[in-house]
């Protein structure tokens, strides 16, 4: 089986008919979504915080032994596909271009747009071998440029998406900026850890949602 049947198997399995697309939390049942934002925007301080909470919800989401996949995936114009050069993957130990599976998938976002076109790059990994610290910084900073660390390492904006899939645990993580990010799982078990220990991060507009999902099935 290759990587990237593999990869579809493992989705098919556990997320059947969920798309690997923003914004997960409206898009499957068993989710959380977390408030990444304190303070004063655009400051030293505030993406401090904004790391902070995503790493530890990271940390709480994997463990370093966990399989993973790491999805990244970029809006294209048809032109060639994902750099191997790009800072992601640049953040990966041992990672070679033999690791990687590539597709495109289109009409993502929008149905009707023949333009919709999105090039995916899936490594298969263990946590240990990835830098996440860096690529959540990355992706805190998506909207503010000239901040660094980039995503983009070719000098311009390209919309760009990164997903950690546990294979373990069946679960999706996902970082959309500096605002916040989701955490999906196939089982509501599963997220009854880290809804308990980071209530106090929950996004208040989505909260009464999630409290009466987890309630509702006696968690």
């Amino acid at each position: 089986m290759t990587l990237k049947q593999e990869y579809r198997q493992f989705l098919e399995e556990n997320f059947r008919g969920l798309k690997i697309k923003a914004p997960l939390f409206f898009n499957w049942g068993n989710a959380l979504r977390f408030d990444l934002q304190v303070g004063e925007t655009n400051t030293d301080e505030y993406f401090q915080e904004v790391e902070r909470r995503a790493i530890a919800l990271f940390e709480a989401a994997f463990k370093l032994n966990d399989r993973i996949y790491l999805v990244l995936q970029e809006r294209t114009d048809k032109r060639g596909k994902i750099r191997f050069s790009n800072y992601c993957f640049k953040q990966i130990k041992g990672l070679t271009k033999e690791g990687l599976t590539y597709f495109k998938v289109h009409r993502l976002y929008e149905p009707a747009d023949k333009t919709d076109i999105w090039n995916v790059a899936v490594a298969k990994l263990t946590t240990d071998r990835v830098d996440y610290r860096n690529i959540l910084a990355a992706i805190s900073v998506v909207d503010f440029p000239p901040r660094q660390p980039r995503l983009d390492s070719r000098g311009f904006l390209t919309h760009k998406e990164v997903f950690f899939l546990n294979i373990d645990r069946k679960l999706i993580y996902y970082m959309y900026d500096d605002r916040g990010l989701d955490i999906v799982a196939k089982d509501r078990e599963t997220l009854l850890p880290i809804y308990h220990e980071f209530n106090d991060w929950i996004l208040e507009c989505n909260r009464e949602q999630i409290d009466n999902a987890l309630k509702k099935n006696g968690l």
